[in-house]
């Protein structure tokens, strides 16, 4: 409660969430030993979700959506899929961070709005690769204004892109700040849209493409994040999600790739602020032999193009 700034309204409450903290931590606990003596590299810990239950932290961060069928609105007519490259010549590990190009750790709260979180920070490394200037964009105007988004209620990066095509743009943070629910749309009123995009593309369901996609800019993707509520640090395995899953109800955004000890793994930036995961980063294993990535994390993969 001190570290989190918890206030409970009663007692009741109060006693309510110890109990939910006590049996997160034993969760933690016996799951952290299990791991210790198998190949299952990940760690969980208590963050600000500990008082919460799965079955709440799920209603309120998570959002489950069917693939989006995408139409581009430059063309009128269904987004294609980049073409796959078999070989790209893509470096053995890169850490888009490292160059300055993504913008940092930010908190959507308890609004559903990752996937607004995941298209902003798309457009803002690909602004900052094109023209060296790394700038904050506004979610919320994605949120007030995406036709085809829900709002704190879900929505898809790749209709964020294409609301941002036809807009003619989107406003900078500090021009149109973040108020973690669903309001009037502004983007007329602003007058004031920082960085444009062109059109956009989704990316081949693989993790070769996927790599090949990353190597040129950070790509913004859709997973189950149902059982990543207590991540703490290591590599992802996603074994509590299906083989075949292709259920999403979370946006992120993959900044790199690498390898740890002959495991291959994706970066990840989430929206739930710094106090989560790595910093606010999960790793999440890549190049396994799952239909659909790890928990689903290829099925639907795209980026802007400045």
């Amino acid at each position: 409660m001190k570290e989190h700034g918890r206030i409970y309204p009663n007692f009741e409450e109060s006693e309510t969430r110890y109990q939910i903290f006590q049996r997160n931590l034993r969760y933690i606990t016996e799951m952290n030993a299990k791991r210790s003596n198998s190949t299952f590299s990940y760690r969980l810990g208590l963050n600000k979700f500990a008082d919460m239950s799965p079955e709440e932290f799920k209603r309120v961060y998570l959002r489950e959506l069917k693939i989006p069928t995408t139409t581009n609105t430059t063309t009128g007519s269904r987004t294609d899929y980049a073409e796959q490259k078999d070989s790209c010549g893509a470096p053995a590990s890169m850490d888009w961070r490292q160059n300055g190009v993504v913008v940092g750790v930010k908190n959507q709260g308890s609004c559903g709005s990752c996937w607004a979180f995941a298209a902003a920070a798309a457009i803002e490394s690909a602004h900052a690769i094109s023209t060296r200037e790394l700038v904050s964009l506004s979610e919320q105007e994605l949120i007030d204004c995406d036709s085809k988004g829900q709002g704190c209620s879900g929505g898809w990066p790749s209709y964020a892109f294409d609301w941002v095509v036809g807009n003619g743009g989107i406003s900078k943070e500090d021009d149109y700040p973040y108020a973690a629910q669903k309001g009037y749309c502004r983007a007329n009123m602003n007058g004031n849209s920082a960085v444009k995009i062109s059109s956009y593309q989704r990316v081949t369901p693989s993790d070769d493409a996927l790599m090949c996609a990353t190597a040129q800019q950070p790509i913004a993707v859709a997973l189950d994040a149902t059982n990543i509520q207590l991540y703490n640090g290591g590599i992802y395995e996603g074994e509590d999600c299906p083989r075949d899953s292709n259920r999403l109800n979370h946006a992120v955004l993959i900044v790199g790739y690498g390898s740890e000890d002959g495991k291959d793994y994706w970066i990840a930036k989430n929206s739930w602020g710094e106090g989560w995961g790595m910093k606010g980063y999960i790793l999440i294993h890549r190049n396994t032999d799952l239909p659909n990535g790890v928990c689903s994390i290829n099925t639907a993969a795209s980026y802007p193009i400045i």
